[in-house]
């Protein structure tokens, strides 16, 4: 009966061997939009770029990830701004891609303002810059340089092509956050695209991967009202020192409805003036709209899973690493960092995450490359990465919510 228990036990052990999955990290690719490609403050630039999540993760596997890094302020495509001409080169740059010649191809092939449908079908065009369009400047500078450059017959590879064209061995998808947050600060929920179609397109881009034999994570779509462009109702008054009855009697707010840098700042104008008007569009966004952009994206998320699930795919979940800061914040030393409007987790901008979020979303994704592949990646020390975080520095110190994770030493 030993001998028998010892031979079930062995064959169980083989079969769970053969059924873990080798990892091949020579081919890292990230395909994602301005989150995965390092938007700041108020546009891209190399020493976020360098300090992204894709490559952290690049840096612990120890793995080759060129990146299209570009001389600051970069070109500016935020959701809840009023598009900035790419007038380029502008201050402080001088090629503005770092590096001359540039290298012949990159592994993180994320582009500010890149949708879902966009990573298969919008292609980079001439000319290079288009002063009049700051989006499709962002995507000729990130894939289409140099082909645009070398002269006529190169090929310009939509985002899907150029992942494909690359031999990927591992590939992180993660797209859809761009649209989510346009839609939450433009208070449209139709800018999200129908989570059918969403789907459709997700299909398309997993099947072509798996054609390559890629390793293939996709990640759900954060929730923006999770993030620090948006203020609660009950959050507002400890920035504008305005009541939340001033705020529904002299503002027409209502318990539910979320504030946005531009109505913090109108709001605290109005406060320090002491006049009162209406306030400029753009600085809220009412709690019936953020509810139907909310179960949008909930819905896109349910088709995400689906989709991963049918494709082979390994799902990370970004949305609740989003809310989880939201809810508990991160203890970073004597800091604990909040979801709150200057509460050193995010950018000025409101929706991209600082290095240090960075470096907690690598760690997540490392953790969960070890626990699907059996690898052993080491963390990335995050302490380290939050000293030079911009964001962090601008912390505006707030009571630590309770059951803040607290950085391990």
């Amino acid at each position: 009966m030993r001998i028998r228990a010892a031979l079930v036990s062995l064959a169980l052990t083989a079969a769970a061997a053969a059924q873990t999955k080798k990892l091949d990290t020579t081919q890292f690719i990230v395909m994602g939009e301005g989150l995965a490609a390092g938007v700041t403050d108020f546009g891209i630039r190399q020493d976020v770029q360098e300090k992204t999540f894709g490559a952290l993760i690049a840096k612990q596997m120890r793995t080759n990830f060129p990146q299209p890094l570009f001389q600051g302020p970069g070109v500016s495509v935020i959701p809840g701004l009023a598009p900035q001409p790419a007038i380029l080169p502008t201050t402080r740059q001088t090629t503005v891609r770092e590096g001359f010649p540039p290298s012949l191809f990159v592994f993180n092939l994320s582009v500010p303002g890149m949708r879902m449908a966009d990573a298969i079908g919008w292609r980079p065009s001439e000319p290079l810059v288009q002063p009049g369009d700051p989006r499709q400047t962002a995507l000729n500078l990130t894939l289409g340089y140099p082909a645009l450059i070398l002269g006529k017959g190169k090929p310009v590879w939509t985002q899907l092509e150029y992942a494909v064209n690359m031999n990927p061995t591992l590939v992180i998808v993660s797209l859809g956050y761009h649209e989510a947050a346009d839609a939450a600060a433009s208070g449209a929920p139709e800018l999200l695209p129908d989570a059918a179609a969403f789907r459709a397109n997700l299909n398309t881009v997993l099947t072509r991967l798996k054609g390559t034999f890629a390793e293939v994570i996709v990640a759900t779509v954060p929730d923006p009202f999770d993030t620090a462009y948006f203020t609660t109702f009950d959050n507002t008054p400890k920035y504008t020192n305005i009541s939340t009855a001033g705020l529904t009697t002299t503002f027409g707010l209502q318990r539910g409805d979320f504030v946005t840098p531009t109505g913090l700042l109108a709001l605290g104008n109005q406060a320090l003036t002491t006049r009162t008007g209406r306030l400029p569009g753009g600085s809220f966004v009412r709690a019936a709209t953020a509810d139907a952009v909310r179960a949008r994206i909930r819905a896109i998320n349910t088709e995400i899973g689906s989709a991963a699930q049918q494709n082979g795919a390994t799902l990370y979940d970004m949305a609740a690493f989003f809310r989880g800061i939201r809810t508990n914040g991160y203890a970073v030393g004597t800091r604990v960092l909040t979801a709150d409007y200057l509460g050193g987790f995010y950018t000025l901008s409101g929706f991209y995450p600082g290095i240090t979020g960075h470096a907690l979303i690598a760690n997540e994704l490392l953790a969960l490359l070890n626990r699907t592949y059996g690898t052993n990646f080491a963390a990335v020390n995050v302490a380290q990465v939050s000293a030079g975080d911009p964001a962090r520095r601008r912390y505006q110190p707030q009571r630590a919510p309770a059951g803040a994770t607290q950085e391990k030493q």
